[in-house]
Order: C-alpha cells, then structure tokens, then sequence
C-alpha cells in the first residue's frame, strides 16, 4: 500500500504528512488535539514564535498522557491485550470440552 500525502495546519501553519492511507483519521485526530493545545497556548502565553508554542504544547500532551499512564498503573488496569489472550485461550478450551463430551447424553 502506498502513502498518502495529507496536507493540514497546526497553529495557522501548513505541514505534509506522508502516511499510509488506514492511518490518517488518526493523524487527523492527533493534529487536532495539537492544533487545538497550540492555538489555546498561543492565547493565554506570552511566548514569541511557532516553536516555542509548540514545544510547550508538546510538553503539555506529554504531561496528560503520563498522568494517565500513572493512573493507570496506580489503579492496576490490567492491559487488553493480555485480557483478550487469556479469553481466546477460555474460548478455546471450551470448545476442546465440548468437543470432547459432545456425545455424552446422545445415546
């Protein structure tokens, strides 16, 4: 599959993107969050320059997202993946014992 080039603008600047084409609802999603951080920053910080914006922006993402994580761990949320594995693995044992004990009563 070939990459797509999407065009879009954070804090009134244009950037391109070059990405596989099942991957951009998320890039447009993580350019709004940033776009929306940058242009909130902008506002209420008397910061000079794109950049500087930016990298508070960036900064503040980074800040939710390990907040979260830390939630996450204090809480002791058990990751999906491995809960899903471990419902396949259910799933497939009983279908083993069904398999096994499906004449039983048949007779």
């Amino acid at each position: 599959m070939s990459n797509k080039q999407v065009e879009v603008n954070i804090a009134g600047q244009p950037y391109r993107f070059a990405i596989a084409p099942d991957n951009e609802a998320a890039l447009l999603e993580a350019v709004a969050l940033v776009d929306d951080k940058m242009n909130k920053l902008k506002g209420t910080v008397s910061t000079k320059g794109v950049e500087r914006v930016a990298v508070m922006a960036a900064i503040s993402l980074a800040s939710d997202l390990l907040a979260m994580r830390h939630k996450q761990e204090e809480e002791g949320a058990i990751p999906v993946e491995a809960v899903r594995a471990r419902i396949r693995e259910l799933n497939d044992r009983a279908d083993e014992a069904l398999r096994q004990y499906a004449h039983v009563g048949t007779r």
